[in-house]
C-alpha cells in the first residue's frame, strides 16, 4: 500500500472522531452553561450537540447499498 492510500483510508475515521469529540465538548459546555445561566439559555448548545451525534452516527453507519 502506498502512503496516499493509507491517508485516504484514515480520513473518514478522523472526521467521525472529530464530530464525536465536538459533540462531547458541546455537551460539557451545555451542562456548564445550564448550571450557570439556566437551561433555557443553553438549550441551543444541547441541540447542536445532539445534531453532531446524529451526524456522527449517520456518517459512521456502513453503506450496504440496499436502499428500498
Amino acid at each position: 500500500m502506498t502512503k496516499e492510500k493509507k491517508k485516504e483510508e484514515n480520513k473518514p475515521v478522523t472526521k467521525n472522531f472529530i464530530w464525536l469529540a465536538l459533540a462531547f465538548a458541546l455537551f460539557v459546555i451545555g451542562i456548564h452553561q445550564s448550571l450557570t445561566v439556566g437551561f433555557e439559555y443553553s438549550y441551543w448548545i444541547f441541540m447542536l450537540s445532539i445534531s453532531l451525534l446524529l451526524l456522527h452516527r449517520y456518517k459512521s453507519k456502513p453503506n450496504d447499498g440496499n436502499t428500498k
